[in-house]
Order: structure tokens, then sequence, then C-alpha cells
């Protein structure tokens, strides 16, 4: 008994710990990666008839993960991206978290969670009143053993979900005709991960997923698809962006990257170790190889910013946002990047509300919020200079105040725009 308590605190200590580390860790902010998981999203909702809307989070985290969070935001880490073989493989996890929110797992977990919570709670009070009153220790050991069954109740209807994710997962591929020899390669990724940190078979009885010997069954018990629709073109993009995010990590770890997805990570190393002419001449070289490839011009503009030539980095990033205007995060580099000295009154009138939208996109970012308060001191916006005092003075403790002072400034003021910016914050 005691052993089986320590090996659930063992786990429940870890997974705490993990979710400790994933709050802590920073956002990847990519509009092609994210352009690229939605659109593998989009084909496993359309096969399996998923009508509600994903948003997808990318998180810098070296271990290969991904999980669902109320509100179907589904987060990813870098480390999966890193790690997967093809971009199959990855397809393949994106639609094993599609399986949890289409089966309402994270519902029913959070309600039998409150539920065993509670019971949990009532239990413990009962038992240490009777401890004491009666001087019966025993009385305590009995609750102990209730909290295992409660646990392994709780985990058994857990890994009952993973399984069923597994198979949506698999049954995906099937629809899609795709092979699934790239996703028992990731597997075996993810096993030699668990086992280096000491999660050997015995340790995974007690984990909500099944052990991997038990998902390499289910892989090979469902897969029979003999027609095979493997994308190449799709498999290259999906080699750029791990080639990118390989580079970026400084990771040396090059795995099956070959020809110009080698090249690309080593331009990409290159500006991370200060060469910038080096990086510079193997990213010119992919351009002129691939002029229809826009997003190498956003990396040749990362990399020249990160040399400290923002003038140089602008002339790129204009070029990327005519293609790809929805892109928020040039817009934001561009909107920081931009001297206001440079501009007119009209020219900065104009800058200050055709970049207003990024308020809405990165709320709580103070160095946009202190830009957009430069500008509005400059034009003499007086509300908008209020709101701008409200956002840096709020806190987050005092919700309640701060919403009441945004709606004060919203009765005195006759602008929409600022109007709705405000109704955006209060929202949030």
């Amino acid at each position: 008994m005691v052993v089986l308590i320590n090996r659930l605190f063992l786990f429940f200590f870890f997974l705490n710990l993990f979710f400790s580390n994933i709050s802590h860790s920073n956002q990847i902010f990519d509009y092609e990666t994210e352009i690229f998981l939605n659109k593998l999203l989009d084909n496993i909702k359309e096969v399996n008839k998923f009508k509600k809307n994903i948003k997808v989070h990318i998180i810098r985290d070296n271990n290969p993960n991904a999980f669902v969070v109320p509100n179907n935001k589904l987060i990813i880490s870098s480390g999966l991206i890193q790690q997967s073989p093809d971009y199959v493989s990855l397809l393949a996890v994106l639609a094993h978290e599609v399986g949890h929110l289409q089966y309402f797992h994270l519902e029913k977990r959070v309600d039998t969670l409150e539920q065993f919570s509670k019971l949990n709670l009532l239990t413990s009070l009962a038992v240490i009143t009777g401890s004491i009153l009666a001087d019966e220790p025993q009385i305590l050991g009995g609750t102990i053993a209730s909290q295992a069954n409660i646990n392994n109740f709780y985990l058994s209807f857990s890994r009952e979900q993973e399984r069923e994710a597994d198979l949506y997962s698999i049954e995906t591929l099937q629809k899609l005709k795709l092979p699934s020899d790239s996703v028992k390669e990731l597997l075996k990724i993810l096993e030699e991960n668990a086992l280096s940190r000491g999660f050997d078979e015995e340790y995974q009885k007690f984990s909500t997923h099944p052990i991997f010997k038990e998902r390499y069954q289910i892989i090979e018990s469902n897969s029979k698809t003999k027609k095979i629709n493997y994308d190449k073109s799709i498999q290259n993009e999906f080699d750029f962006i791990k080639a990118k995010f390989l580079g970026f990590d400084n990771n040396s770890e090059l795995g099956k990257l070959r020809n110009d997805h080698k090249i690309y990570f080593e331009s990409i190393k290159s500006s991370k170790l200060g060469d910038l002419e080096t990086s510079l001449k193997k990213i010119n070289l992919l351009i002129k190889r691939y002029p229809d490839y826009i997003f190498l011009l956003e990396t040749k503009g990362d990399i020249l910013r990160s040399h400290g030539f923002v003038k140089e980095s602008l002339k790129f990033y204009k070029i990327v946002l005519k293609s790809y205007p929805n892109n928020h995060y040039i817009k934001y580099r561009i909107f920081l990047d931009t001297n206001l000295k440079n501009l007119e009154k009209n020219e900065k009138n104009t800058f200050f509300e055709k970049n207003l939208n990024l308020l809405t996109r990165f709320p709580n970012n103070k160095y946009i919020i202190n830009k957009f308060k430069e500008i509005a001191i400059l034009l003499d916006k007086k509300y908008w200079i209020d709101l701008f005092n409200i956002i840096n003075q709020s806190d987050k403790n005092k919700k309640a105040e701060f919403k009441e002072k945004l709606f004060m400034l919203s009765e005195k003021t006759n602008d929409k725009k600022l109007k709705k910016i405000i109704y955006e914050y209060l929202k949030l």
C-alpha cells in the first residue's frame, strides 16, 4: 500500500511540476507555423465533421507535448515540432487532441475532478475528526486506502479517454489515407524520453495515458490504409518550419534535415552565433531558389533585426505583410521599430489608427501600450492618454475597480474607436 501511495504521489508531483513549467513557458508567435498547424487542423476537422473553432498556441518547451485546455485551445510545444519525424506524425498528435474535444473529455474530467475533490474533502474531515476523538489511527489508514481507490478510479477513467483519443487519431489517418509508420516512430521517441526520465513501464501504469506497448498495439490493429495520400509539398513546408525551430533554439540535433532544410537551419544558427555574413549568404541562396516562399524574407528580416539593422529589416517585413496582411507579429515589429520622428503629424495619426488592432491582439503588452501613449501625447489625444494610464496602473487583483474606470472613461468620450477598444478591454 505504501509503495502504491508513493508512486501515485510521485506521478501527481511530476504532473504538477510539468504543468507549472508549462504555465511559465514562453509563448512562441510564428505566423507561418500557425498557418501550417491550422491547415492540418482543418483537414482533421473536415473528415470528422468537427465544427468548432480551435485556437492554437505554441510554447517554448523542448519536451514534445500537446494538450487541450478550456475554450477549445490547443497547446503544442516547440519540442513536438522539432521531434516529429514528419507532418503525418504531427497531424496524428493534433488529431488525438481534437478527439478529446470531440468527445467532450475535458468537460467530463473537470466534472469528475470537482466531484472527487468534494468527496476527498468530506472524507478527510470525517477521518481527522474520528481519529482525534476515538484515538483510532487505523481509521486514518482506511482513508489512505479510500484516497488510493479514488485516484485509481479517476486515472482509469482518464486512461479510457486517452484510448478513445488514440483511436480517433488513427481513424483520422485512415480517413485521410495517410500512413501510420511515422506515428510509431514518434511514439518510440516519446518512449525513450519517458524512460530517460525514469518513467518505466511500472510507473506508466499510473499514468493517464495507455502504456506505450498498448499504444503500439492500437496503431497496429487499426492501421489498414492501402492507398496513401502522402503530400510531399506539405512535408517540404514542415521540414522548413522544423529547421527554423531547430535553428532558433540552437539545437544541433538535425535529425533528418537534408539539403535546403539543412541550409536554412545553418543560416539561422550562424545568426544566433553572431556570424551575420555566413547567415545572410545562406538565407539569400534559399531566397533565390524559392522566390515564392515569402516566409524566408520574414526570417531574413528577423536575422537583420537581431543584429541591429532595423531599417533594413522593415523593408522585408513590409514585403511579407503585402502577401499576409493578417500577420500581426510582423505588424507588431513594424509598429515598435517605426521612428516617430520621421513621421508628420497627419502620418502619426494614420499610423496610430491603422495599428489599433494591436491593442486587442496583445492587450497586456507594455511596449505597445507605451508606444501608443507616446503617440497620443504627441497628438494631444487626452482620453486615449487616460486609457493607457488606466491600463498601465491597473492591478490584476482589482478587476472591478479597473472595469469601473474603463466604464467611466467610455461615458466621457464620443470617440467611437476609443469606445470600441474600451469595450474589448472590458471583455478581457
